[in-house]
């Protein structure tokens, strides 16, 4: 079990987002001997408590990066910027924040593996059903470029220094602590009728975050995971109006009220040129035709290499979630 591997090793985790701090949960549970994490603020840091070594910093700082991955046999790396307008961010943190943790952690030596949190959407306005074959081929968007370029440049920087690194690419995370996928999708499963783009049949590609923290820990360890790269993905992935009515029936709404997409991108057009570059709203109309399609992202490389699937569907991993949204006020008592 990865739990045992990893009992009484050092790890940095880099972010203390939503995946990041379910992971210091898990390793924490898991018995790890010491846990770094290295986040740019403070607040998050504190809100963690004094299970870990806290250090507040800049990843892209090679003296801070040196300073985070000294005398640990693992990293995760789960640092990112997810949302946003600044365009520049995205590829500071996402691209070149990469490069020097990894580089760092290649440096130090001694690293055991450097396990890198990438993303789905590396392979751009891809369709249909997707293994980890597919090249990569980013959208002309922030995010996904930088995040295509941060997954190339740890594979690159492993390769030169024989670090052993793996990279998973996720899904669309949700669960307790995921404002976007668990509550925005909530809230707007409150609405009756619920409004969304699209005739709803159009694919929802999601991941339980415990899931994905699960996996991080089994490539961590298992022996077949040096050099490769994992989907991480509810396999089929569930409908857009699937997906939001697993919160709706939370409060007894199943109701639907599609926007045609066409429509949103043919009054969308008209913004378009005043859009930042390699923003989402920059290319909306392409964006509203991936709407209704359908996309599973595979997950028959992690059952065949490291006998591993997801065990949360979307009903299993909304109840769970349940707790959460009641604490945050998203979700009325019962």
């Amino acid at each position: 079990m990865a739990e045992e591997a990893l009992e009484g090793s050092a790890v940095l985790v880099t972010g203390a987002g939503l995946v990041g701090t379910r992971l210091i949960k898990a390793l924490t549970a898991a018995k790890v001997g010491k846990i770094r994490v290295l986040d740019a603020a403070a607040d998050r840091l504190a809100a963690l408590g004094n299970g870990a070594d806290a250090l507040t910093g800049d990843i892209n700082d090679p003296a801070v990066a040196a300073q985070a991955v000294s005398g640990v046999d693992y990293v995760f790396h789960t640092a990112a910027i997810l949302e946003g307008n600044d365009v520049a961010a995205y590829h500071r943190v996402n691209h070149r924040g990469t490069e020097v943790i990894a580089q760092a952690a290649a440096n130090a030596g001694g690293v055991r593996r450097f396990v890198h949190l990438s993303s789905v959407t590396v392979y751009g306005y891809a369709h249909g059903d997707i293994d980890e074959t597919r090249p990569i081929d980013p959208k002309p968007e922030a995010y996904s470029a930088s995040k295509a370029a941060g997954e190339i440049a740890a594979f690159r920087i492993g390769k030169e220094s024989g670090m052993p690194v793996t990279a998973i690419r996720p899904a669309g995370v949700f669960g307790p602590g995921s404002r976007y996928f668990s509550g925005t999708f909530m809230k707007r499963a409150l609405k009756r009728p619920i409004k969304m783009v699209g005739n709803g049949k159009g694919s929802q590609p999601v991941i339980f975050v415990d899931d994905l923290v699960d996996l991080m820990m089994v490539v961590a360890i298992h022996p077949a995971a040096v050099g490769e790269v994992f989907h991480c993905a509810i396999d089929p992935s569930p409908t857009v109006k699937q997906y939001l009515h697993a919160y709706g029936r939370l409060v007894g709404n199943e109701s639907w009220l599609g926007i045609p997409t066409g429509l949103v991108a043919t009054v969308g057009a008209i913004i378009v040129p005043f859009q930042k570059r390699e923003t989402y709203g920059r290319h909306l109309p392409r964006n509203m035709r991936m709407i209704d399609r359908t996309i599973n992202y595979k997950m028959g490389k992690a059952r065949k290499l490291l006998g591993w699937s997801p065990q949360h569907d979307v009903a299993a991993g909304v109840a769970a979630t349940v707790p959460w949204l009641r604490e945050q006020g998203i979700l009325p008592e019962a």
